[in-house]
């Protein structure tokens, strides 16, 4: 996993109210690595691989999030 990417994607989807759509092959691939992970609940679009939809964040990721807010390197990129 990514650890920076999945922290953009988490902040980013934390912001959204509903559903946030990320586009691009490398972020698609992430979100379905999150959530085998448990830290989101998403969903693929088979049609295409670049795309998902991140349609809720777990207690684990939502603790996930602030643990790398702690750390100053990811806090304030």
């Amino acid at each position: 996993m990514n650890l920076r990417l999945a922290h953009k994607l988490i902040t980013e989807a934390e912001h959204e109210h509903g559903a946030y759509v990320v586009r691009g092959r490398e972020a698609a691939r992430e979100v379905q690595l999150m959530a085998e992970a448990g830290l989101i609940k998403a969903e693929s679009n088979e049609v295409d691989p670049k795309e998902a939809v991140i349609t809720r964040i777990t207690h684990a990721g939502h603790q996930f999030y602030r643990a790398l807010n702690n750390v100053r390197s990811y806090a304030h990129n």
